[in-house]
C-alpha cells in the first residue's frame, strides 16, 4: 500500500511538531488546563465561589457536552442565539453569567446589559485579534480543535480579574492524554505508509474522548505545555485561514448550498438536511471527513437553531492540508453535488410525467 492509497481529509490532528516556533500568544496572565470543559468547569466553581454566580446563560446553539459539563454546577439556561442571528442578548441579572461564542472564528456578540459577567468561547480562533467594544470579563477555549494536541484547555481575563486556580495533572487525564497522543503519533505512521492498524488508533482517539468527560479537573500535560512553546500558532493560523479561502472558493455557486469561508474552516449550510446528510456519508466514503457542528438536543432548541445545526456541514482546512487536497475536496463535492441535482431533476422531470398521465 502506497502512501497515496492512505489519503484521507479531516478528522483528528496526527502528531505534528515542528522544530521551532513561536509561542501562542496568550496574555501573560492565563491558566491552563487539560482540556476547553476543565477550564470551563476551572471558571464555572470559581465564579460560584467568589461571584456569587447562581445561573449560567448559554446561547440555545451550542456544543452540548460543553454545557453538560459544567450543568451540574449551575443550572443552566438558553438563550436563542446562533452564528447567523438573532442578535439576542438573554435577561441576565447581576449574580449571573453569560457564555457567548465566538462562531467559527468570528467576532462573537457580547451582551451589553452590564449585570452578568461575561464568558466568550474563542474555541475556534484562540489567537484570533478581533476586538469588542464592550470588554469582556472572562475567555475560555479549547487548544486541540485549531493546534495539534493531545490535550489542552486556557482560560483569561481581558479586564484582569483574578482567574480560577491552577490544578495539577491529575493521573486519570494524564492516561487519557497519553492515550490522545500514542493515537496521534500512530496516525501520522499510517498516513505515512507504515504498517499501523487504523482501527486500533481509532479506538484510543475514542477511548481519550470518553477519558475528556471526566468531571475532575486537571492541568494540561507535560507534552501539550511544552508544545504551546514552539507551536508557530500565528503561521498556523494564517495556513488555516488562506486554505479556507481556497476551498471556499471552489465551492461558490453550488446549487442548494451556501457557504461561509471562515477563519476556523469552512462551513457548507444546505438547503435541507436531507441534502446535507446524503452529501456528508458520500464525503465519508471518499475518505473526506467533515464534523457536524453541533448536534443539539431538539427538546430545549428553538426551531430556527435546530434546523441550521441540521442543515450545516463543517470542512477542516487546517494545515494538513496543500492546495491540491483541498481542490481534490472540492472536486469532489462538485461531482457530487451535480450528481445529485442531475438525480433530483430527473426524478423531477419523472413525477411531473407521471401527473400527466394521471391528469
Amino acid at each position: 500500500m502506497t502512501e497515496s492509497d492512505r489519503w484521507e481529509q479531516g478528522s483528528s490532528f496526527p502528531a505534528i511538531l515542528p522544530g521551532e516556533g513561536q509561542a501562542c500568544p496568550f496574555p501573560a496572565e492565563h491558566q491552563l488546563y487539560g482540556s476547553g470543559r476543565q477550564a470551563l468547569r476551572a471558571l464555572v466553581a470559581f465564579g460560584r465561589r467568589e461571584y456569587g454566580w447562581r445561573l449560567l446563560h448559554v446561547p440555545a446553539f451550542y456544543c452540548p457536552e460543553v454545557v453538560e459539563s459544567v450543568a451540574d454546577l449551575l443550572p443552566v439556561r438558553r438563550y436563542d442565539a446562533g452564528p447567523f442571528g438573532p442578535q439576542a442578548t438573554p435577561a441576565a441579572d447581576t449574580g449571573e453569567a453569560v457564555v457567548t461564542v465566538s462562531y467559527f472564528g468570528e467576532a462573537p456578540i457580547v451582551p451589553t446589559s452590564g449585570k452578568a459577567q461575561v464568558i466568550v468561547d474563542v474555541t475556534h480562533d484562540p489567537i484570533a485579534d478581533w476586538p469588542t467594544e464592550t470588554p469582556v470579563d472572562f475567555v475560555f477555549a479549547s487548544l486541540r480543535k485549531t493546534l495539534p494536541l493531545p490535550d489542552g484547555g486556557v482560560v483569561w481575563s481581558p479586564r484582569g480579574l483574578p482567574l480560577p486556580p491552577a490544578a495539577p495533572p491529575g493521573v486519570e487525564h494524564l492516561a487519557t492524554a497519553g492515550r490522545a497522543l500514542t493515537a496521534m503519533v500512530l496516525k501520522r505512521a499510517y498516513l505515512d505508509g507504515a504498517n499501523v492498524d487504523k482501527a486500533g488508533y481509532l479506538d484510543l482517539f475514542a477511548a481519550a474522548e470518553a477519558g475528556l468527560r471526566s468531571p475532575t479537573v486537571s492541568g494540561i500535560s507535560d507534552y501539550s505545555r511544552q508544545a504551546l512553546d514552539v507551536l508557530p500558532a500565528a503561521e498556523l493560523r494564517r495556513r488555516r485561514i488562506a486554505n479556507a479561502n481556497h476551498l471556499g472558493g471552489r465551492l461558490r455557486g453550488l446549487p442548494g448550498i451556501t457557504v461561509h469561508a471562515r477563519t476556523f474552516g469552512v462551513l457548507l449550510e444546505f438547503d435541507n438536511p436531507v441534502e446535507r446528510d446524503v452529501m456528508r456519508q458520500a464525503l465519508i466514503n471518499r475518505r473526506v471527513y467533515p464534523a457536524l457542528l453541533w448536534t443539539l438536543p431538539p427538546e430545549v432548541t428553538p426551531p430556527r437553531q435546530l434546523d441550521l445545526s441540521r442543515r450545516m456541514l463543517y470542512l477542516h482546512t487546517d494545515v494538513r492540508w496543500s492546495g491540491a487536497d483541498l481542490d481534490r475536496v472540492g472536486e469532489m463535492i462538485r461531482q457530487l453535488r451535480s450528481c445529485r441535482s442531475l438525480a433530483s431533476s430527473r426524478a423531477g422531470q419523472a413525477a411531473a410525467g407521471l401527473q400527466e398521465v394521471v391528469a
